[in-house]
């Protein structure tokens, strides 16, 4: 058993994670309850209030997901302890758990295409104790449902590269200090002319010009990133310096999406256990459901049938962490996990409603907030619709079950036992259907 696995299996419960932290300086219940407090208020304005967080809070936020040779936490290298702790984070507030400091979506791509001295000059940058946000750009306005089809450019110059382009849908684009964009050498090359770039948000030519108003999920600011002949060092192009001709940066992309799924389906699940949770207080204080002929017999059914709800979404985002901590691709895993845990979001927070009525919702503003976020979850890292149509397509190519355990090698550059172990790549025949236009990326989590 190698030592990745051995810490997956000691990290069991948020106490574990919490210990862990509390040795980095991090008090984890402490800033869950803060984030609850400003939980209106921030999904009101959109922005960060408080901030929630402690200055001797700020390193060790910084350092989420970083591997655990640039300084990561180790008990947080394993996908399960991540799930567990944006679980956990995400009852406290969905939106403020994907908001809060740290490389994001920005580390999987990193950490799948860099150079290791990229690598560690990256990661090293979130060693402050300043609030530092990464971002990853790759959806554009008019080709999220095929990012094979950007149109953002890279053109080689004497002095490294020049970019243009628009990306949206940007998950923490307007606060990021660094964002990890996609960009096409080729437009005729389709997914083996992309390639990613790290872009500092001070380039000239670089511009968060637009926040997005969104329904749920306010504080995280998905922004629209303008690239205007925004000119980058050659160091800025990643690259192993082992790539082959038909390696592409697509694949770091699609590593990310299958990673961050089930981060942001343990999201997902956290929300609707606080929803479910309100909804409980206010009952046991008094509340009067909306259907005045419930007896409590009928609440209790149906407080119970959101249990089951919850609980399945639950297991399912741990078995796709536990299947990716020990190597085992887990594209469809990931889309069957995202495309459930929307759905369950969705149902839970109407349920929640329909049962409180006009006076819960009133009592309990959380149980509204909660059904908008559920809205916007569903669109975030790709839609349910286009998640169902991968998972239908996957499993027509596949000869396995989604139930198989068969583990197949990682082929990702880091070692499993030193970082994350990212998601190996689809097939062969799936990464075809996403170069004809299938995947379908936004860039949330």
């Amino acid at each position: 058993m190698t030592r990745h696995e051995q810490t997956s299996q000691a990290v069991r419960t948020i106490d574990d994670i919490g210990a862990a932290l509390a040795e980095r300086g991090l008090d984890l219940d402490l800033l869950a309850r803060r984030m609850r407090n400003v939980s209106l208020e921030s999904d009101t304005t959109g922005q960060i209030v408080g901030p929630p967080w402690r200055a001797d809070d700020v390193s060790a936020l910084n350092m989420n997901l970083v591997p655990i040779q640039y300084g990561g936490c180790p008990l947080l290298q394993s996908l399960v302890a991540q799930a567990t702790l944006m679980a956990f984070l995400g009852e406290a507030d969905a939106s403020l758990a994907l908001a809060l400091p740290g490389p994001g979506l920005a580390m999987p791509p990193v950490v799948a295409l860099a150079s290791t001295q990229q690598q560690a000059r990256f990661f090293q940058r979130f060693q402050s104790g300043t609030p530092r946000w990464g971002a990853f750009a790759i959806t554009e306005p008019d080709y999220g449902s095929d990012a094979t089809a950007m149109r953002t450019s890279a053109r080689k110059t004497g002095r490294g590269w020049v970019l243009n382009g628009t990306k949206c849908f940007i998950t923490n684009g307007a606060r990021a200090d660094y964002a990890i964009t996609f960009a096409t050498i080729n437009r005729q090359m389709g997914r083996y002319g992309i390639r990613a770039f790290l872009v500092e948000s001070n380039t000239p030519g670089f511009e968060a010009s637009r926040i997005e108003r969104m329904a749920g999920l306010r504080a995280t600011q998905l922004a629209v990133l303008s690239y205007t002949d925004c000119e980058v060092t050659d160091d800025a192009l990643l690259a192993r310096g082992d790539e082959k001709p038909l390696d592409d940066a697509f694949s770091g992309a699609q590593r990310s999406w299958a990673y961050f799924r089930p981060l942001l389906s343990a999201v997902m699940v956290g929300s609707c256990r606080r929803v479910r949770a309100d909804l409980a207080a206010w009952l046991d204080a008094g509340g009067t459901p909306a259907d005045r002929h419930q007896g409590v017999a009928g609440v209790e059914a149906s407080l119970l049938d959101i249990d089951r709800q919850i609980a399945a979404a639950w297991l399912l985002c741990h078995c796709t962490a536990w299947k990716a901590d020990r190597g085992i691709a887990t594209s469809m895993d990931s889309s069957m996990t995202k495309a459930f845990a929307s759905r369950v979001a969705a149902r839970v927070t109407r349920a929640a409603m329909d049962l409180a009525g006009l006076d819960g919702i009133a009592a309990c503003p959380s149980l509204e907030q909660g059904y908008r976020d559920a809205r916007a979850f569903d669109i975030m890292e790709g839609t349910g619709d286009l998640q169902r149509l991968m998972i239908a397509r996957a499993a027509q190519r596949s000869t396995s079950r989604p139930w198989d355990m068969t583990v197949v090698p990682c082929n990702c550059p880091a070692t499993p036992d030193s970082s994350p172990v990212l998601p190996t790549d689809p097939s062969p025949d799936l990464a075809n259907a996403h170069r004809s236009g299938k995947e379908i990326p936004h860039d949330d989590a």
